[in-house]
């Protein structure tokens, strides 16, 4: 089962002083992905279409290798508020300290429950970020809609390919456990939903089992078909999240991707090599165009370059390039880029239509520049500029001020003689 076939919530809680302690542990470890895949699995946020296979040769594909299902703005944080929590039940504290809560609050503001229905073997089996998890699972909306419904689902834990609610609430699970998990709309599908059966803004209820924990496959023992199978779900995985504009998601999956790619080892199988490279090219192009939508614009570049290293005339890189070093400032260098892909594809009319763009603010731009110098110039000017009356002033002056010095030295004189002859 593909990984992104899964769509996890946020994180489980325990009970007592373990439960807070493994929350802690837990949280911390999985909270730079949790960040950065805040809506994974099917929860993500968005993403143009690019390396798709083509499209068609009047428009240059927008970015990923498959159509994303929907395309709207990132979803806000959702709160539900603690009040409606505790109506339901929700409880972080029991009034027996002996006695576990009934429900914990697993990141603290009512957003994630969980909810222990059969107990595991102990903390001592709960998984660690970077194992391989298998869980059953089953997921109720509101109206009682079953969705995620798994008697085996497999994947890495804190990789970013489920929802972040699994991958959170996982780290606090013991093996064999069963919980209940309650997750707002913010650690599910968020804003978006998944079309065609969660809707958008879908609290779920998920019943979560966990079956069994074990070390993830090493890459290095992994063959090139292994490898490229791995990476390319990775890959979609990105894609996915870049089309619900979960673009740090995105980039974090693209550069797993990439390193599982730089694993494979080919030696002079030419079909294997080619398969390899032409994946490593689409994660770049991908990877690019997700930095531009943060702008990232020096890892954009580098990813750029990266692709055209391996493939010089790729249209999609230069173009990609071309928008970066626009968006650096550097227009005469973009215009020659965009060019360049245009000779590539003289029908893509995307291409045509950013040149001129290009073209357009770059002649702006020089036009800006000659205005402020002709300012600056005239500024100069109009300060070292005399008028006639003030050339007269200044020779009138000069000669008054030679006029008295001769009158002074002759009365020196006079007196001088007068004091000799007496």
């Amino acid at each position: 089962m593909d990984a992104e076939d899964i769509k996890p919530i946020v994180e489980a809680g325990d009970h007592g002083y373990a439960a807070n302690e493994a929350r802690k542990g837990a949280v911390n470890d999985v909270q730079q992905d949790a960040h950065t895949n805040a809506c994974n699995g099917s929860v993500d946020h968005n993403m143009e279409t690019e390396d798709k296979d083509d499209d068609s040769d009047t428009c240059m594909p927008e970015l990923i290798d498959s159509h994303p299902s929907m395309t709207t703005p990132d979803s806000p944080p959702i709160t539900n508020g603690d009040t409606t929590r505790k109506e339901e039940g929700a409880t972080t504290e029991s009034k027996d300290n002996d006695e576990p809560p009934e429900w914990m609050d697993v990141i603290g503001n009512g957003q994630l429950m969980k909810k222990i229905l059969n107990e595991g073997q102990g903390a001592a089996t709960r998984p660690q970020r970077g194992e391989l998890v298998t869980l059953k699972s089953k997921g109720l909306l509101e109206d009682g809609t079953e969705v995620d419904c798994h008697e085996e689902v497999s994947f890495v834990l804190g990789e970013g390919d489920v929802v972040s609610a699994w991958d959170l609430c996982l780290s606090l699970m013991d093996l064999g456990e069963v919980s209940i998990i309650k997750t707002s709309p913010r650690f599910a599908y968020g804003i978006l939903g998944r079309l065609p059966d969660v809707p958008p803004n879908a609290e779920i209820t998920y019943e979560l089992e966990l079956l069994n924990v074990q070390p993830a496959p090493d890459p290095g023992e992994m063959t090139i078909d292994e490898l490229c199978l791995a990476g390319d779900k990775k890959r979609e995985r990105g894609n996915e999240l870049y089309s619900r504009k979960d673009y740090s998601g995105a980039i974090n999956s693209y550069t797993k991707a990439l390193k599982l790619f730089e694993k494979a080892k080919v030696s002079d199988d030419d079909s294997a090599k080619l398969a390899v490279m032409e994946l490593k090219v689409k994660c770049y192009n991908n990877l690019a165009a997700a930095q531009l939508k943060i702008d990232a614009y020096d890892p954009a570049l580098k990813s750029c370059s990266n692709a055209l290293d391996i493939e010089p005339e790729n249209v999609k890189a230069l173009f990609r390039k071309g928008k970066v070093l626009a968006s650096q400032g550097e227009y005469e260098q973009a215009i020659g880029t965009m060019k360049e892909a245009l000779s590539r594809e003289p029908s893509n009319k995307v291409i045509h239509n950013e040149l001129s763009r290009l073209t357009n603010r770059e002649s702006k731009e020089r036009q800006s520049e000659r205005q402020l110098y002709q300012r600056m110039v005239g500024d100069m000017a109009s300060v070292t500029q005399i008028n006639p009356r003030q050339k007269m002033n200044k020779w009138l002056f000069l000669a008054l001020t030679i006029g008295v010095v001769i009158l002074a030295i002759a009365a020196a004189l006079s007196t001088q003689r007068f004091k000799s002859e007496s």
